[in-house]
């Protein structure tokens, strides 16, 4: 395969698992991105032949890592430098109201943040990005028998989380309407 293939074939999974490590999309986006960008340059220091994505799922997976840790330094020193600002220019750049969001969807949102770590990132790679469970094992260095009964668990704890008002079929379809 060649970079572009490769692309294609990660982008949305690796979005999806830099996102899960609370990452707001935007900017998960953007790892992605970079990361790309960098395991291609340093694709000599890959073990193995990079352009198979058995080899190139998980080395890139490890990078990713590693630019979302530059991120989150970074992040937090930003997040550390406060700036004051008068009321008067806040009130003059006010955003418009967004429309108002669907309440059941917001609930499930709410209850994927409170996910444990594993299931929120098959869930966020599988459902948001649209990402087979095949590629979803290869970027995790799971198998696929893993990341299916992760992606049952999540369902699951979703419905209990949700007080049980929704079954396990609703809760995938609504998963896909994020």
């Amino acid at each position: 395969m060649d970079l572009t293939q490769l692309i294609d074939l990660y982008r949305g999974p690796l979005t999806g698992l830099i996102a899960s490590w609370g990452v707001p999309w935007h900017d998960a986006a953007e790892i992605a991105q970079d990361s790309f960008a960098e395991a291609y340059l340093s694709r000599d220091s890959c073990r193995g032949l990079w352009s198979e994505p058995e080899v190139f799922g998980p080395w890139l997976s490890g990078v990713a890592r590693n630019r979302y840790r530059n991120w989150a330094r970074s992040h937090k020193r930003r997040r550390n430098h406060v700036v004051t600002v008068e009321s008067t220019s806040l009130e003059s750049v006010a955003a418009p109201a967004d429309p108002q969001p669907d309440p059941q969807l917001e609930k499930l949102r709410s209850a994927i943040e409170q996910l444990p770590l594993k299931q929120r990132q098959v869930v966020l790679m599988h459902y948001l990005e649209e990402t087979s469970v095949k590629e979803v094992a290869i970027l995790l260095s799971l198998t696929e028998k893993t990341v299916e009964g992760r992606l049952y668990q999540a369902r699951r704890t979703l419905r209990r989380l949700l007080e049980g008002k929704v079954s396990i079929s609703q809760i995938g379809r609504m998963l896909l309407c994020l």
